[in-house]
């Protein structure tokens, strides 16, 4: 110009122009949808949900590099820290969620409803392969949004970016799909049942989608899998159980629903919650035990009864560990022992009165009977340690069996004489030729007949006159052995029960120290008798009747001189 100063010229920048030439005091302002198509869209989401459709392509060691993942974050991270209004925190998780529900509704749903009546492996598969892209989506996408979830989510209280993905998927693809996707794992479930091999990890990846869907609980899992598992396995095992009671003994019916019920458990612990085991099983044991339990029992020619008389252990160890799982499940079986028991018993009753009835003479002593009681009990007490784990409710049916069958007496000697005459035999020097051992064994097993007698002062009453008999007439077998028996007898039923039968064996101590004390002064007597005596407790020993002997005066002497000597050794005792 004439006055030679320069003329700039003012214009109108587009807003891309101004970006361009932003200066550091100056940051340059990204636009929405230039920040969103041109970058985040163009460079992450669009590459994302190729790599998700058509695999990464060769050439590429992973889905993002470094220096492209980190242009994408610092283009979400400026997006979100501009000054308002340019801050696009709201609008970027809003596109965030609306990216996944396009995709999915778009492309996801598609794809498994095309896989929708193909079979269920099929649709099990597809399914398997589109959660885990979600997940893989979500991942990236968690990771180009971070700054979200720092700060923008918890300041407004926000579901995370982790969580928004999640529900998506809930919303859009589970809920569409979980009628279809049950019902297909129920189908593979029935057919393991039947025998076929099924691919178990795809059916495990698919339950894992179906405890993640409760987002943290297992609602989901309970509601749209549990309980149609549950009616469907009861509806199973109807049928089952219907086929085999038809067709199977009892032991045979017991082994498959043994093997059922430890298919179920294992078939929990393969794929399925563990939660749904004791519910499982719960329904399982319903089915194929309890609306059953009567008819196997009793079931004609292979129930309880033909399997304790046939001594089928492993049958009954079955049948007692499968209804043990019931409530009451042993209950109707300790029914059965217990008869079984009373009958057998009344067995050997039987046959003891047809060997009355047949001429044999009635006797107090009739070992041949007492030891079949004993063999019988040895045999079912074994039973019931064995077979039935020594529960309560058998000991109690084996106890209440022969408390029956010992208080039943048959002829003219009640089965408390015939018991202690065995107990007789036992200890007496010529009767059963028995070692210590076998004595000991034999001790053991009467007293356990002795516990069930309802009237054991009778037994005690002609158990402490044989006693007395043996002492007296020096026929025990073993001082030790007579011990032996009267430990377990005051085991049984206390001290005041056997006092007096201790009192008496040690009478027969203390007049063993006296008697060679009185020797000694006997000597000084010049006594041409060989003279001794035995000295018994009032109250100890049976009473019985003094005939009137008139004795020798070598008799008289020698009782006069051990009474005065005795009157001196114990003052306070009288003879």
């Amino acid at each position: 110009t004439s006055s030679g100063r320069l003329r700039t010229k003012t214009c109108s920048d587009s807003p891309r122009q101004n970006s361009a030439m932003a200066s550091p005091a100056n940051p340059r302002i990204i636009r929405l949808e230039e920040g969103w198509n041109d970058e985040i869209k163009t460079r992450a989401i669009d590459v994302l949900e190729d790599m998700l459709d058509n695999g990464i392509r060769s050439g590429r060691s992973s889905m993002f590099g470094p220096r492209e993942y980190v242009a994408i974050y610092t283009t979400c991270y400026d997006m979100c820290t501009q000054r308002s209004p340019y801050n696009w925190s709201k609008d970027l998780y809003q596109r965030h969620g609306e990216t996944i529900e396009r995709y999915l509704t778009s492309t996801v749903l598609p794809a498994l409803r095309d896989k929708t009546g193909q079979g269920g492996t099929i649709l099990l598969t597809e399914l398997q392969h589109r959660w885990s892209n979600h997940q893989i989506m979500n991942k990236w996408l968690k990771k180009f949004f971070t700054y979200l979830d720092r700060y923008y989510v918890k300041h407004h209280s926000l579901p995370t970016l982790s969580q928004a993905g999640l529900r998506h998927f809930k919303s859009h693809i589970y809920d569409e799909m979980k009628r279809d996707t049950t019902a297909a794992i129920l189908t593979l479930i029935d057919e393991e049942r039947e025998g076929e091999i099924i691919d178990k990890t795809l059916v495990k990846s698919i339950i894992e989608l179906y405890e993640s869907m409760g987002m943290g609980t297992l609602e989901a899992y309970t509601a749209d899998l549990e309980v149609p598992l549950l009616d469907s396995t009861r509806e199973y095992y109807a049928k089952k159980r219907q086929e085999w009671i038809i067709s199977d003994s009892t032991p045979d019916y017991l082994i498959k629903a043994e093997r059922a019920l430890i298919e179920e458990k294992n078939r929990v612990a393969d794929y399925l919650n563990p939660a749904s085991e004791s519910k499982l099983l719960r329904v399982c044991e319903e089915e194929i035990l309890e609306k059953v339990e009567t008819v196997l029992l009793e079931k004609e020619g292979s129930g309880c009864r033909v399997l304790l008389a046939n001594d089928k252990s492993e049958d009954l160890r079955r049948m007692f560990h499968l209804f043990s799982r019931l409530d009451n499940g042993l209950n109707p079986m300790a029914d059965i022992v217990e008869r079984f028991i009373s009958d057998m018993g009344k067995e050997c009753i039987q046959k003891r009165q047809a060997r009355l009835d047949g001429g044999e003479k009635d006797k107090n002593d009739d070992p041949k009977f007492v030891k079949s009681l004993i063999a019988l009990h040895d045999k079912y007490l074994g039973v019931i340690k064995t077979d039935f784990s020594g529960h309560s409710l058998f000991q109690k049916a084996l106890k209440d069996a022969f408390v029956e069958i010992v208080n039943k007496n048959v002829g003219s000697f009640s089965n408390a004489e015939l018991m202690s005459t065995f107990c007789d035999r036992v200890l007496k020097s010529g009767g059963e030729r028995l070692s210590d051992q076998e004595v000991e064994v034999n001790l053991d097993r009467i007293v356990q007949l002795f516990s069930y007698l309802t009237d054991k002062d009778l037994f005690a009453e002609i158990y402490r006159n044989q006693l007395a008999k043996r002492l007296l007439n020096q026929r025990s077998a073993s001082d030790d052995a007579e011990k032996v028996m009267i430990a377990k007898l005051k085991m049984q039923c206390g001290t005041h029960f056997t006092s007096k039968m201790e009192g008496m064996l040690s009478d027969l101590a203390v007049g063993s120290d006296q008697r060679s004390e009185f020797e000694e002064k006997m000597k000084q007597h010049n006594a041409k008798l060989d003279f001794s005596v035995q000295v018994l407790t009032t109250g100890f020993w049976p009473t019985y009747k003094s005939p009137e002997v008139a004795l020798t005066p070598e008799m008289s002497k020698c009782m006069d001189v051990f009474k005065e000597w005795h009157d001196n050794k114990h003052a306070k005792r009288k003879l």
